[in-house]
């Protein structure tokens, strides 16, 4: 018992701080987790108005009050939901520094590096659209959502350049960019899919034709 209650390195210390601290954070961890999945789930299949925030505590299994403690609010719990959906984690590295847009930086030709933009793009919207539509929706009453939903955009239309950029080995013309940020927009994805019926490969071969059209075009 000696070697759990006291710390042997610190004189006096206590060892049930020790062992109990990494607990809290992986239990922390995995309750952010749990809601975070459910949160995902229930805004992506109703929206921002229809979900309440005792819905996801119910749906993770926890409090109301774990909930908000754990993000504030119901508009921060969105957010998060959101900034997760895009990089595909909750780990804390940024989507410059992943596998899907390092593979477009090292391709070795061009044709490589379109398609894994393509990829990395339809990966993206496949996992956010949803929660891009209750964020639209949250936008208009909700002032942490709004100012979500313009940086949303302005995310967009960087990341877009960047792997323009990227891809040509060069600035990208803007006019292109242009052309490039509406086509990649997760409306378009949901248009495609949802209301035409496409997979999620028929649209990542129609974003390569695109980008292949769009950056070969004399400017």
């Amino acid at each position: 018992m000696a070697t759990v209650e006291h710390d042997s390195t610190v004189p006096g210390g206590s060892g049930t701080r020790r062992y109990r601290s990494p607990l809290r954070r992986m239990q922390a961890a995995q309750t952010r987790a749990v809601v975070l999945e459910a949160a995902t789930r229930l805004f992506a299949e109703r929206g921002w108005v229809a979900t309440g925030v005792r819905d996801v505590a119910r749906a993770a299994e926890v409090s109301v009050e774990t909930v908000y403690t754990t993000f504030g609010s119901k508009a921060d719990l969105l957010k998060s939901a959101l900034e997760v959906a895009i990089v595909g984690d909750d780990a804390e590295v940024p989507l410059a520094d992943r596998p899907v847009y390092t593979a477009i930086r090292t391709g070795r030709t061009t044709s490589d590096r379109i398609e894994s933009g393509a990829r990395m793009i339809a990966t993206i919207n496949e996992r956010i659209y949803r929660l891009a539509v209750a964020i639209r929706q949250g936008a208009t009453a909700d002032a942490t959502l709004a100012a979500v939903a313009a940086d949303l955009e302005g995310q967009r239309r960087r990341s877009v350049a960047d792997v323009a950029d990227l891809i040509v080995g060069r600035h990208a013309d803007p006019g292109q960019v242009d052309e490039l940020w509406v086509q990649a927009h997760d409306q378009v994805y949901a248009l495609l899919v949802d209301e035409c019926g496409w997979s999620r490969v028929r649209y990542e071969s129609w974003l390569i034709d695109r980008i292949e059209e769009i950056l070969d075009r004399p400017v």
